[in-house]
């Protein structure tokens, strides 16, 4: 009972800095975990970075176990962290990217149906509930400051390039080509099984983004993903 009193007396920054250590040594246990995705990480020298709606639970349950958990949508820094710079530096580094309108829309959809967590249902039920329309949603509410207050719509390039606009991974594969990206890690790494194609959208079948964007949605979208466009060689 005495520690969280004490807790509440400490200056924020040392309280910030207590979190940060807290979090430190909760992901140094799990890299000592069986079959958890850190301790995976390490015993195949390799680091997936997921970026939200580009098909990452597929990669990690088919890659690295059904044991292996979902390991949240961390930044490279994050890992450089975790891992340490010189484990960062020798493992091999993936991740996937998806084409930012057929992101953008699958990110909506899936929130607005609830998403996966306590978070995103709230988020879909409160942020994003004046927006009954896709149209709406990016022409009302789609801003660079917007699109940065939350995981599924931040920029992918901000999880994978530094200040300087360094790539800091190895490899980047392609949502548009998923099956045959994934074999190429999974041969380089020399683990995992066929890819399972799980959380799959439950959007119409046969529906196109392409189909559902007006010119006006297509440059408000050109605008707040433009680097995304730009790095990862992207278009309409």
């Amino acid at each position: 009972m005495i520690i969280p009193v004490l807790r509440k007396l400490l200056p924020e920054e040392i309280k910030e800095k207590y979190h940060h250590w807290q979090e430190y040594k909760y992901h140094q246990n799990l890299r000592k975990t069986p079959g958890n995705t850190y301790k995976r990480f390490d015993e195949t020298r390799s680091i997936f970075i997921h970026i939200p709606k580009a098909g990452g639970i597929s990669i990690i349950k088919s890659l690295y176990g059904d044991q292996a958990e979902g390991i949240g949508h961390r930044t490279y820094k994050h890992f450089k962290w975790i891992f340490g710079e010189e484990n960062y530096n020798d493992y091999f580094k993936f991740t996937f990217v998806r084409n930012p309108f057929d992101r953008l829309l699958s990110a909506y959809s899936f929130l607005k149906k609830g998403g996966m967590n306590a978070m995103d249902k709230e988020f879909g039920e409160t942020t994003l509930k004046p927006y009954d329309t896709f149209e709406k949603f990016v022409m009302q509410w789609l801003t660079p400051e917007n699109a940065d207050s939350w995981v599924h719509f931040i920029p992918q390039y901000k999880y994978l390039y530094d200040e300087n606009k360094n790539l800091m991974v190895n490899f980047v594969g392609r949502f548009e080509n998923f099956n045959e990206d994934y074999e190429k890690i999974r041969h380089k790494i020399g683990t995992g099984e066929k890819l399972k194609h799980l959380n799959k959208s439950k959007d119409k079948k046969g529906e196109n983004y392409r189909d559902i964007y007006t010119p006006q949605m297509i440059e408000k979208v050109v605008s707040v993903y433009k680097q995304d466009l730009k790095l990862f060689d992207y278009s309409f």
